[in-house]
Parts: structure tokens; sequence; C-alpha cells
């Protein structure tokens, strides 16, 4: 058996059924483990695996097995007419987003070493905070036609202002402050639109390709699956404006 293809729109009734979810950056790392645990917790779950290169999105698939509820589709979320692609795809094909989590983003670990940090800025504020801005916008007359619609920023603690007074985690302050300006986008939608759940999740510090760590038992990626999940899982009674870890909430 096959796995479904984006070809043509399937019935209302069905779409209806069933949990429409974009995971932005989702062939690698977080995203990637968000993909792969959704898909397994329940079948009623679609996921959109939005990768800039569908052919990194196809072996990724295959790399989980190829579930029959995910989908690759192309998406970068820094190119506008990209981000229109897809949400004519989704609207075509499904009619409606009920998730859409904000995975992508940069460190700046891309640039060259000798990069000024005028440069390092420039990156992670247009991808972790414009862009992620922007695609959230537009998806969002999709969002309002979802029963429970839900908007999830992957964070990090290190964008947190409290924490950092206390104990200043990480020095790249272009990658803090980019996370900081996420999570001030989490509480303006939470805000904006009330019958949304929004909220902020610090995935933990994992093996990444965003930073190079070790893999470990405490830094295996399929961990920072866990709360965006539970969030996803989540019912109308379900919280909205919080910034949480899978160890509990973490100061704004």
């Amino acid at each position: 058996m096959s796995r479904p293809q984006l070809l043509s729109r399937p019935s209302s009734a069905v779409a209806q059924k069933k949990t429409i979810i974009l995971v932005t950056g989702g062939n690698t790392g977080i995203g990637y483990e968000i993909v792969k645990k959704l898909s397994r917790d329940s079948p009623n779950n679609q996921i959109l695996m939005a990768c800039r290169d569908t052919h990194k999105g196809e072996d990724a698939v295959a790399s989980m097995g190829a579930p029959l509820n995910v989908n690759p589709v192309q998406l970068d979320i820094t190119d506008d007419e990209s981000i229109e692609h897809c949400l004519l795809a989704v609207q075509q094909h499904f009619g409606k987003l009920d998730v859409l989590i904000n995975n992508a983003g940069t460190a700046a670990q891309h640039l060259p070493p000798d990069a000024t940090l005028r440069e390092k800025f420039d990156i992670c504020m247009n991808v972790n905070v414009t862009s992620t801005a922007v695609l959230t916008d537009k998806m969002a007359p999709l969002l309002e036609k979802s029963n429970l619609p839900k908007v999830i920023f992957i964070s990090s603690t290190v964008g947190s202002l409290q924490t950092n007074l206390k104990n200043l985690t990480y020095e790249g302050i272009w990658y803090n402050a980019s996370k900081t300006g996420e999570n001030a986008l989490a509480v303006f939608y939470a805000k904006m639109y009330p019958r949304w759940k929004v909220n902020s999740v610090c995935p933990g510090y994992r093996a990444t390709k965003l930073n190079g760590a070790e893999l470990t038992d405490e830094t295996d990626p399929k961990l920072g699956a866990i709360r965006a999940a539970e969030l996803v899982a989540e019912g109308p009674d379900g919280v909205t404006g919080t910034f949480s870890r899978t160890d509990g909430p973490v100061p704004w």
C-alpha cells in the first residue's frame, strides 16, 4: 500500500475527520521527531512535513517507515511565493488547517566563522521571527476554518528574559533575541485569536544540526517532540498563552 500523495482533494467529510497538521522544518531534527511521533499517536493525524527540498522530505518519510498519514510538502518560510503555494495546496486538498507547528529555525550555524554580528542577527530574525510571523499570518484563514485551531511555536529557554537574567546559558545573543521575538509572536496570536490555542514550547537541549550536541539518552531529539505532541492532543479545554517544556512551565 503506497502512501497517499497530494494529488486530489479528499471529500469534505474525510477532511473534517482528520486533524490536519503542518510542521515546518519537518524533515530533520526536532521537526522530524514531532512528525514521527504525531504520525504514530493517531491515524487521524494527517501530517504535512514541510521542507524546502521535497526529495529530502521523501527520504525522511521513508526513514520513518513511510507512514500513510505523512506527506512532504514544499515550503521555504523565507520565500513568499513558496508560502503562497503551500497555502493553496493545503486549501485545495483539505480546506482547513487544524494545527500549525512553527518549528523551522536557525541559529546562524551555517554562516562562515567570520560572519559579522549583523549577519547573524539578520538571518536569525528573518527566519525565526519575520518569516514565522508571515507564515502564521498567511495560514490564519485556514486555521479559522478549524473547529479547534492550534499554533505551536518551537522556541527555546534561551529566549526567556527571566532565565537570562539569572544565568546566561548561551552567548549567541542573535539566537536568544530571535527566540524572545518568537515568544512575542505567541503572545500576540494568543491575544489576537482568543479561539485559538497558541503556545510556545522549548524542546530542551537536544542533539541536532542546529547545535551539534553529542547524542546521549538525555539529548535524544525524540524527547523534544513530547511537549508539542501533548499540546496537539489536548481538547477544547487545553491551555493557551503558555511557555513550557516537558518538565513544566518556562518563565517568559
